[in-house]
């Protein structure tokens, strides 16, 4: 019988790994898409000088917010292309899997979180 917690290189077994990568690939998607739009919208935003500051200052942020979130979540993405996915990045242990079904772009365990 195959040890689930190391299947392909990473601390999970393939079933979970891949019920993750899927969710972040579909995740990165619509943050990408979203991010486009946000973006497109802060053009108009800037062009329009009826615009109060407040709403630019909102719009920033939550750019900033989905730019990050992104990040996140390629950064998951790299880990199961190098096969290190469901390792804690600080301490090399598996992180647990019900971690890793409710956010998996985790890059700690709980532990060192």
């Amino acid at each position: 019988m195959t040890n689930p917690t190391t299947t392909r290189g990473s601390a999970v077994g393939n079933t979970l790994q891949d019920r993750c990568e899927h969710t972040l690939r579909e995740h990165a998607m619509r943050a990408e898409q979203q991010l486009r739009e946000l973006e497109s919208d802060m053009v108009g935003l800037l062009r329009d000088s009826g615009t109060i500051q407040e709403d630019r200052d909102g719009s920033r942020r939550l750019i900033e917010s989905v730019r990050a979130d992104l990040e996140r979540t390629r950064r998951a993405l790299g880990r199961v292309d190098s096969g290190t996915f469901g390792r804690c990045t600080a301490c090399r242990e598996p992180i647990a899997a019900a971690r890793l079904q409710a956010i998996p772009e985790s890059e700690r365990c709980s532990s060192c979180a």
